[in-house]
């Protein structure tokens, strides 16, 4: 047949069904739209670490790197420069800081580079590092952030440091034409004499960025190995930040995909729900075809041309919307993250993202046309049936879903690292299920109907009873079945995450009534070193109300391609180890062990990357390598890569650095911690680059990070509800509209329009109540399923607790908001004038 045939054929049969083919394709953009957004909202993540380090690294293909923030003698970049093999080498100063200008503050990542980055760095940083800047105080920030804080090229600027505050010319604002992409990076760039001035790094450089001549990397690699022992740094590729960051993003990454994959579902069966609203008219075209001789390679072509422009439809507007959705909901960076990695705000639409959600939408769109007429597309026409017959409803099918089910709970008890496996048993047992929970419904109706004798009430229960009714009716219900489970086990794990994160942060924030840090973005971490004097402690000590001020460490270290968060309270800290968060060692052996020191706590991950339990030692890759004694496992602390903790003198001497990132104040009994707080603001003074929150206001920062840390999940959630209550409610509307001829002759019989409208009603009640029902029932199987992944695979601190009330509360909700949509169409449907059958 001729695509002008084809699309002939296509354009007669669109008038008879538009209004069903408008509501697969909404369908399938739905489905698409989830997933695109997703897949750029993860890929944004990567891509705008992988930007910004290309844009610093430029032709450097190896670093050495420090182990801390205090850095590395910068005489060791002429030691490497010298090296057979080396072709280009050239140092940079790494540090976190605030810009501050007239309309705000940004905490940004400051790079120092000198003149060797003029020829070997990349675009962010060659344009201001040559040698006819090197010993200018200047710096340059990209055109928005500048915008944002209200900067001009040539003014005055004030940015702030660990070791205080520094005034510096803004000599350049870099425009998108001059870096591309990287104008949404949070950095500041400057020659390094002005950095090392600001930072207090004088003589010192972060890393050292190497250009091996071609072909000698492995040879310049090993020659590094032991000036970076001696040095206190690691040899490491140009972009091994990529790999770094990669593995911190994992669970972000992972739980955005797999619940956007499952909010899609729910798009993808609206799709199929208004598919299945056609499959008499296109069993009708077959028929026709069949009969005036067509072979079925002609038949199914002119379905599989119908199938292709849905999906083509669908997949064009899915596009449309999910690269809206990426701007104005998955937008936002998770400030966790950003707290130990450089991430812009930058959209990166891959053509794989494209390729993928495409795919996605066109077979579905296909599946849904061609899988419910596989009978009547190879049978002769003879022997076309007239019904569908639901071989879905053997008994073999729902046991096979009943052993899905019990497969998934036993994933969730013994291996709960394979949560994906587990999470595609649970929806294939409950989509195998519904046929059962159909007939189920159906019974339950009909014994009503026998109490109640209610005309409307037995009008539905033949309704749900009718074979071709039955296959709409389980793709209804796998509809709401399946949104209502997505719902309530993301939003349950959610729960159980946020207490767990939530009673982290307060085992930390518990150690201390009033917190002294750098401000900005580092600030609910601590891993910012910051000067201070004796005389400041002595005026600390001395303030009303403070009875101890206790020096708390802690920063970045690098294992491998972890980048862990070590802690490092003092020993006479209240609670040195999280009291709920330990999980292997006793509580008391652990404090003590860490009070006397000598001895680390290691977040799961790490212990087992390791290899490593309680008892054993292990040395750690430090500025000055030092072997601990390993006093207890704890979870992750709440930041992915894994945790370390240590007492704060055992870290000054690992660390060779003395400096706080924060300062713990205790106060005396009855003292007031606002009181006290603001005291110590205005001992600091204005130009403090320090912030200082009491207790009960670090937990809310703790609290807040938590929730922009789950924004996606919390952002999926709501989604997927109202897509939920969309598809339902919409794909009921075209049964009901569709079903206006055969209540016009039921009119006829008598049946009134208020039985006709209530048993509308009771209809759409029992099938999306039934499916919500179920999908809540397994999405509390599928709450504990995901705890327990979340806990297993990234070392999160979980609290579980069943989420019944949220369970009902979204059962509830979906079910009553999807039948009050339903029911003004619904009367407007009831509402034909009685007519008899047509003559055929």
């Amino acid at each position: 047949m001729r695509f002008s045939g084809l699309l002939h054929l296509y354009r007669v049969r669109l008038r008879s069904r538009l209004v069903q083919e408008a509501l697969a394709t909404i369908g399938i953009a739905a489905g698409v739209a989830l997933v695109f957004a997703a897949l750029i909202a993860n890929a944004s993540l990567t891509g705008s670490v992988q930007q910004l380090t290309s844009g610093i690294i430029g032709d450097a293909r190896l670093q050495l790197i420090s182990r801390g923030p205090a850095g590395i003698d910068e005489r060791v970049v002429d030691t490497v420069a010298r090296l057979d093999g080396v072709h280009a080498a050239a140092p940079i100063i790494e540090q976190r800081a605030n810009v501050v200008g007239p309309t705000g503050r940004a905490s940004v990542t400051l790079v120092g580079g000198d003149p060797g980055f003029a020829h070997l760095g990349g675009a962010l940083v060659h344009n201001f590092t040559g040698a006819s800047l090197a010993r200018q105080r200047a710096f340059a920030i990209p055109a928005p952030m500048a915008s944002r804080l209200g900067l001009g090229l040539y003014r005055q600027a004030t940015i702030e440091t660990g070791i205080g505050t520094s005034t510096l010319l803004l000599g350049a604002i870099l425009q998108r034409d001059q870096i591309g992409p990287l104008v949404h990076s949070p950095v500041a760039i400057m020659p390094i004499l002005a950095a090392q001035q600001i930072t207090g790094m004088g003589g010192r450089v972060s890393r050292v960025y190497i250009q091996p001549a071609p072909g000698r990397d492995a040879a310049v690699r090993r020659e590094l190995q032991p000036i970076a022992e001696a040095a206190g740094a690691n040899v490491r590729s140009a972009d091994s930040d990529i790999a770094v960051f990669n593995q911190a993003a994992y669970p972000t990454q992972q739980s955005t995909q797999m619940f956007a994959v499952l909010a899609a579902a729910v798009g993808f069966l609206f799709a199929a729900c208004a598919v299945l609203l056609t499959v008499g008219q296109r069993r009708a075209l077959a028929t026709s075809l069949r009969t005036e001789g067509y072979v079925t390679r002609s038949i199914v072509w002119v379905l599989v041309f119908d199938a292709l422009v849905l999906g083509t439809a669908g997949v064009a507007l899915g596009l449309l919307l999910g690269d809206e959705l990426s701007r104005h909901v998955f937008s936002g960076v998770p400030d966790y993250l950003a707290t130990g990695f450089p991430l812009g705000d930058q959209r990166i639409v891959s053509a794989s993202s494209i390729a993928i959600a495409t795919a996605g939408g066109l077979v579905v769109a296909c599946a849904a046309v061609l899988i419910p007429l596989v009978d009547i597309i190879a049978g002769p026409a003879a022997r076309i049936p007239t019904e569908l017959v639901p071989r879905w409803q053997h008994p073999a099918v729902a046991g096979a879903g009943a052993a899905c089910l019990a497969f998934a709970g036993v994933i969730a008890l013994v291996a709960p690292s394979w949560a994906l496996v587990g999470l595609i048993a649970l929806v294939l047992g409950l989509l195998l299920l519904l046929p059962v929970l159909v007939r189920a419904a159906g019974a339950a109706l009909s014994v009503v109907v026998d109490r109640l004798r209610s005309p409307g009430a037995a009008l539905a229960s033949w309704q749900l009873k009718s074979a071709p009714g039955a296959l709409l009716a389980i793709a209804l219900t796998a509809t709401g079945a399946l949104a209502v489970f997505a719902a309530v086990a993301i939003g349950g794990a959610r729960g159980d995450l946020v207490r767990g994160l939530n009673g982290s942060g307060a085992d930390v924030d518990r150690n201390a009534d009033v917190w002294v840090t750098f401000r900005g973005g580092t600030s609910a971490f601590a891993v910012t070193p910051f000067n201070v004097t004796r005389r400041q402690l002595a005026g600390l000590r001395s303030t009303d109300g403070i009875a101890g001020v206790g020096l708390y460490r802690g920063s970045w270290l690098d294992l491998g391609n972890r980048r862990t968060w070590v802690q490092a309270p003092p020993a006479g800290a209240p609670a040195p180890v999280p009291p709920s968060q330990l999980r292997a060692g006793g509580l008391a052996a652990a404090t003590s062990g860490l009070r006397a020191g000598g001895a680390v706590v290691l977040s799961e991950a790490v212990a087992d990357q390791q290899h490593v339990g309680v008892g054993d030692t292990i040395t750690l890759p430090t500025p000055r390598p030092t072997r601990m004694r390993v006093a207890g496992i704890s979870t992750n602390l709440g930041w992915a890569s894994g945790a370390i903790i240590m007492n704060a003198a055992d870290y000054a001497r690992a660390w060779d650095d003395a400096k706080p990132s924060a300062m713990q104040l205790r106060l005396r009994p009855g003292a007031s911690p606002t009181a006290v707080a603001a005291a110590v603001r205005a001992s600091l003074g204005e130009a403090s680059a320090l912030d200082v929150q009491t207790q009960a206001q670090r937990l809310a920062l703790h609290r807040d990070a938590t929730r922009q840390g789950l924004i996606r999940l919390s952002q999926i959630t709501v989604l997927v509800l109202i897509s939920a209550m969309l598809a339902m409610a919409v794909a009921m509307i075209g049964v009901i509209w569709q079903r206006r001829a055969s209540i016009a002759r039921l009119k006829v019989d008598g049946i009134g329009t208020g039985e006709l409208w209530r048993s509308l009603l009771i209809e759409s009640t029992v099938l999306l109540g039934s499916g919500a029902l179920a999908g809540a029932a397994t999405g509390l199987l599928g709450q504990l399923l995901l705890s327990r992944a979340l806990e297993a695979i990234t070392g999160f601190p979980v609290v579980y607790v069943t989420a019944l009330p949220i369970a009902v509360g979204i059962l509830g909700l979906v079910t009553v908001v999807a039948v009050a949509i339903i029911a003004l169409p619904g009367w407007a449907a009831t509402r034909v004038a009685p007519a008899a059958p047509t003559a055929s």
